[in-house]
C-alpha cells in the first residue's frame, strides 16, 4: 500500500554529516513508500542535498552551529507542527541535544543510529550531480591539463571539521615539495584562493564542493583531513581515491577515516593516517605512496588512539538539560561497541564531577558577555 506520510528529516549541518545522512533519506523512502520527505538543513549546506532523488522538499533553518538553546527551540517548533498535522513523522539525526548520546567515536554510525530503525540500504552517501557540474569539472581538468600528469593529488587544506589546524602557507610549501616528483600536480582545494606561478600547483577554489566530487575522476590521490572534501570523495558521484589523512587525534570529536571505513566494511587498506603534523614526514609519505601505496602504508600509517574525550562534553550538555536517560543510553551505546572500558567510565565520571564548576563558569561568562 502506498504511504502518503509527511515526513521531516532534521540534519542541519555540516556538509560531511549531511552526506552521512543521505542514506537515512533513502531508507525513509524505502520504509515509507510514497511518502513526502522534507529535509531541514541550514542554508550553507543546502547544496549538498540538491537534486537528491530521495528528498522532495527542503526546509531552511537559520541556526548557528553549536547553538544548543536555538536547536532546542527549533525542536519545540517541530513538535508543535507535528501536533498540528504538518508532519506525520519527524526523524532527527542531527548530532546535537539528546542525539549526542549516540556518539561512539564515529560520526556516521552516530547519525545512522539516531534514525532508531534498521538501515538496510547502502550507506554510501548519495550525491546527485547535474550535467553542468560535471561539465565544469571537465573544463577545469582540460584547462589545467590534468591528463598530462601521471599523479594528480587533491589536497584538502582548509578543513571545517576542526581535526587539523593548517595554514595556507604551510599547505603551499607541502605542495611545492610534492610537485618535485616528476609528472605530479597538486590541486589546493578549499574556498581560499591560492595564486602560484607554477602551473603544477593548481587553485581549486573556483570549483564548488559538488564539482570537486566530479573532479576526483581526474585525480589519483587525496591528501585530506577528514573534512567535507574527504567525505565527498566517498559518495556515489565521486571516485574513491587512495588517501593520506593528516589528523589531530586529540580533539574531542575525532572522526578518523580508518575507524569509519572499518565500521562499514570499506577498503581501509587504501587509507594512510598520520598523527604527527610534520612537514617533511607528510611530503615523504605522499611521495612514497605515489610510488607504492601499500609499502608507504606499512611504513607511515599510525594507528588512531581510541579515546572518549567527547563523553565529558556530552555528559555536560545532557546534564544541562537534565537528560539522565540520554546519559545512560550513551553508556549503553559505547558499552555495546567497545565493552566495559576504564577510560570511558573515567571520562563519564569526570563529566559528572566537573559539571557544577563548568556550569558556573559558563553561566558567569554568559552574563559578562551580555
Amino acid at each position: 500500500m502506498v504511504n502518503t506520510a509527511k515526513i521531516l528529516l532534521v540534519q542541519l549541518y555540516s556538509n560531511g554529516d549531511c552526506l552521512y545522512a543521505t542514506p537515512v533519506a533513502r531508507q525513509i523512502k524505502q520504509d515509507y513508500p510514497g511518502c513526502h520527505l522534507t529535509w531541514a538543513i541550514v542554508p550553507f549546506c543546502r547544496n549538498i542535498i540538491a537534486h537528491n532523488p530521495y528528498v522532495d522538499d527542503v526546509m531552511e533553518v537559520q541556526i548557528t552551529k553549536n547553538d544548543a538553546p536555538a536547536f532546542k527551540r527549533f525542536k519545540k517548533q517541530i513538535e508543535l507542527q507535528q501536533k498540528q498535522g504538518k508532519f506525520d513523522h519527524v526523524f532527527i539525526t542531527h548530532n546535537s541535544g539528546n542525539n549526542q548520546e549516540y556518539y561512539d567515536g564515529c560520526i556516521r554510525s552516530s547519525i545512522l543510529r539516531a534514525y532508531k530503525r534498521p538501515v538496510t540500504v547502502p550507506v554510501t552517501p548519495v550525491l546527485q550531480l547535474t550535467k553542468e557540474e560535471i561539465q565544469a569539472s571537465e573544463a577545469f581538468a582540460n584547462e589545467h591539463q590534468l591528463g598530462s600528469y601521471k599523479h594528480v593529488v587533491l589536497f584538502e587544506f582548509a578543513p571545517q571539521s576542526g581535526q587539523l589546524n593548517i595554514t595556507k602557507e604551510i599547505s603551499v610549501n607541502i605542495a611545492e615539495a610534492i610537485i618535485q616528483k616528476p609528472g605530479t600536480a597538486v590541486i589546493l582545494s578549499s574556498a581560499n584562493k591560492v595564486a602560484h606561478d607554477n602551473p603544477a600547483i593548481i587553485d581549486g577554489s573556483s570549483l564548488t564542493l559538488r564539482e570537486t566530487a566530479a573532479l576526483t575522476h581526474h585525480c589519483t590521490m587525496l591528501l585530506g583531513c577528514s573534512s567535507g572534501i574527504t567525505w565527498i570523495t566517498t559518495t556515489n558521484a565521486a571516485k574513491l581515491l587512495p588517501m593520506v589523512q593528516v589528523l589531530n587525534a586529540n580533539v574531542p570529536w575525532v572522526n578518523p577515516v580508518s575507524r569509519d571505513f572499518e565500521r562499514f566494511q570499506l577498503p581501509v587498506e587504501k587509507v594512510i593516517e598520520l598523527l604527527d603534523f610534520d612537514h617533511v614526514k607528510i611530503v615523504d609519505c605522499v611521495m612514497s605512496a605515489l610510488d607504492d601505496f601499500g609499502l608507504a602504508r606499512d611504513r607511515y600509517n599510525q594507528a588512531i588512539p581510541l579515546h572518549f574525550k567527547a563523553t565529558r562534553h556530552i555528559v555536560y550538555q545532557l546534564l544541562c538539560s537534565l537528560e539522565f536517560g540520554a546519559i545512560m543510553r550513551h553508556v549503553k551505546v559505547n558499552r555495546e561497541v567497545y565493552g566495559n572500558r576504564f577510560d570511558f567510565y573515567k571520562e563519564l565520571l569526570l563529566g559528572i564531577l566537573t559539571f557544577p564548576v563548568t556550569f558556573l563558569k559558563n553561566t558567569v561568562r554568559k552574563h559578562l558577555f551580555r
